[in-house]
This record gives C-alpha cells, structure tokens and sequence, in this order.
C-alpha cells in the first residue's frame, strides 16, 4: 500500500454531507497534485543537470535527460526501420538514403554515431554488428571498416 494509494470508500452508512465533503477533498487532493506535476514540468523545462549540481534534484535531471535522448534515438530508429528519417534542422520526413533535405536543403549528417556504450552500429539504420562484418543486418548499408 502506497502513500498516495486511496482507500476503497464504503457508501453503505454514509450521510450525503459525508460524501459531499470527500468528493471536494478528493477534488481538493488531484488539484493540489497536479499544481505540483506542473511544478515539476516548469522546473525541468527551466533547468538541467549542470544546473541543478551539487543539488536534490540533480540525478533526476540526470536520468530525464538520458531518457530524452533514449527517446529521440527510438524515434530515429522507429523512422529507419520503415525507410524514413527526419530533418534535424526543419523536421521533414524524407527518404533514408537522402544526402539533403528536399525542403531546406540542410546536408544530412549519418542518422547514427557510434558511442562508447555501443561502438558498432549501423550509420545508417542504428541497428548493432559484429565485429568484422562488412553489410548490416538491418538495412544491407555497407559498413565502415574499424581501424586496426
């Protein structure tokens, strides 16, 4: 049982002045949370990490902004994986392999880079490879061989 958990109401000898008084107080109560949500939204929306050092809060800015970015690499994944990708600089949905966009004409970088987390995967698709492989798996793109 949680702290915020609510606890099942019985209705069977219950005045209506009684039940009047917990729907307000329920009402009261999901207001009340979600001013705090919003607070919550305004300050990781106004600060990050290196922000919030040596704070509370810093570890959960932390996490939200790994997870930010978790996010985006999905999306880009989600697109690849059907044959699209994304503008960086306009959002135009264009062709996987395009060099430019056909809107802003921005030069599109590789939608993937390798990291030290995860050193071998696909530039093109992000889709990880063994070393010594020379096609993806995913998409077939023909890989950068690594440096001996």
């Amino acid at each position: 049982m949680g702290l915020f958990d609510t606890k099942p109401m019985q209705t069977d000898n219950i005045s209506p002045e009684v039940a009047d008084c917990d729907r307000q107080l329920a009402a009261l109560n999901q207001r009340r949370e979600e001013v705090i949500r919003r607070i919550g939204l305004l300050y990781v929306e106004s600060n990050d990490a290196k922000a919030a050092a040596g704070t509370p809060y810093e570890e959960f800015l932390k996490e939200i902004e790994k997870l930010a970015l978790e996010t985006v690499t999905l999306e880009k994944r989600k697109l690849a994986v059907q044959g699209l990708r994304k503008c960086e600089k306009c959002g135009n949905v264009l062709v996987l392999d395009s060099a430019f966009c056909n809107k802003c004409g921005q030069k599109l970088e590789p939608l993937f880079t390798p990291t030290a987390d995860n050193p071998r995967i696909c530039a093109k698709c992000g889709t990880a490879y063994a070393e010594g492989a020379v096609f993806c798996i995913g998409c077939g793109n023909k890989l950068e061989q690594e440096p001996v």
